[in-house]
């Protein structure tokens, strides 16, 4: 038995809101979208379910920092600028 504490949450897409999400992007997190396949997640490592992300980056506080293959394509990393 070890005597350390762990640091990882084992949240799912599920279990993380809109409101979460934003509060963690509030807090210096970035969302990423991968499309290999296709997954959302927060610079934390913590998974975010695509209708939860989709909803996110409709918010007028989050953009997408330009991080796109092909000219005016969507972004895949987004920020909170509130």
């Amino acid at each position: 038995m070890s005597n350390t504490t762990s640091t990882v949450h084992s949240y799912r897409p599920a279990r993380l809101t809109v409101s979460r999400v934003v509060k963690l992007m509030r807090a210096g997190a970035g969302l990423h979208c991968s499309y290999s396949p296709k997954a959302w997640a927060l610079s934390n490592g913590w998974e975010v379910g695509e209708p939860v992300a989709l909803k996110v980056i409709d918010r007028t506080d989050i953009v997408g920092v330009g991080d796109c293959l092909f000219g005016a394509e969507f972004s895949q990393t987004f920020r909170y600028v509130g």
